[in-house]
């Protein structure tokens, strides 16, 4: 199960928390993200991991930094790998400027764009200005999961508007990314993507245990004050039902429109089969003139995406 301790959270929340300028630095700090996974977080940074803290025993947590991205030898600030009181967590803070440097510079020749926008997705969705008219809350990004055996681009719960005052109204939207037109089709392509949907919703078990943990990460991420919309005077939680068909989405950034590949792959028998599919159904997302705020409807089915194109 992705969530956190209570100690986690509370270390997290309360002021005198030995892990709260952590939270503090990432509630202020847009490029920042914090992930909720199995008994740790990660801090993401242009999508790739600047921070993980993980609990350990006796009340401390550890530290870790991704060395791949220094392949410079930097000579990044001393951090410590045990965080043990709030003055160790505050040495990481002072260390972000230094690392996010290092990390520029590795993406300048190791591109993650994909993953970079995931976060902007996440960004636009949970915590801008506008996030309080959109209708999808992202509860992951690069989601993958061994025990499922599910992978995701980005998970998120569809809660309309108009349903606000209750929890209950809520369905999952798994979301697949694609940035260009280079990944649409093969073993990672938009038909492969729905056969791999197709077989983990229809397993029953696996399915329930996914919608557990994605109530609880955005649950938790609501605690600690990372989503940003008006909940009015009810204070719901967020309940999804393993009845309710989940949506599939594909949001593709950056279509060539002068390419074929798109309408050639929209237009295959085993792309037509998930259009009124009764696992979930399928999705495409369209902008609102331009940006990633995410409405319901800006979701167009297969027939309508068709036509768009």
């Amino acid at each position: 199960m992705r969530a956190l301790s209570e100690k986690f959270m509370q270390d997290l929340l309360r002021e005198d928390g030995m892990l709260h300028p952590v939270l503090e630095r990432v509630r202020k700090d847009q490029t920042l993200m914090l992930a909720i996974r199995e008994n740790y977080v990660n801090i993401y940074y242009r999508g790739g991991n600047i921070l993980r803290i993980t609990e350990k025993m006796y009340g401390s947590y550890k530290a870790e930094f991704n060395d791949e991205y220094d392949k410079c030898d930097y000579g990044l600030p001393d951090s410590p790998s045990l965080i043990k009181a709030r003055e160790d967590a505050e040495k990481w803070i002072i260390s972000f400027p230094y690392r996010k440097e290092v990390m520029d510079e590795y993406f300048s020749t190791h591109e993650k764009t994909e993953r970079e926008f995931q976060q902007v997705i996440a960004r636009v969705n949970n915590q801008s200005v506008i996030s309080n008219e959109s209708e999808y809350f992202i509860t992951d990004i690069e989601f993958a999961d061994s025990a499922l055996k599910a992978r995701f681009d980005m998970t998120s719960i569809c809660w309309p508007a108009s349903n606000r005052k209750t929890g209950n109204h809520c369905r999952a939207a798994l979301i697949e990314m694609k940035y260009g037109d280079a990944a649409i089709n093969g073993t990672s392509g938009l038909i492969k993507h729905l056969e791999d949907m197709a077989v983990l919703i229809s397993d029953k078990d696996r399915y329930a245990r996914l919608l557990s943990m994605m109530e609880s990460q955005f649950n938790q991420l609501d605690q600690l004050g990372l989503l940003k919309f008006n909940k009015g005077t009810i204070e719901a939680k967020v309940k999804l039902d393993p009845e309710v068909k989940p949506e599939v989405i594909f949001i593709l950034a950056n279509h060539n429109p002068r390419g074929s590949k798109l309408k050639d792959i929209l237009g295959d028998i085993k792309m037509e089969k998930f259009e009124f599919s009764t696992l979930f159904d399928l999705r495409f997302f369209v902008a609102s003139f331009s940006g990633y705020g995410m409405h319901v409807r800006n979701m167009l089915s297969l027939s309508e995406f068709r036509k768009l194109l």
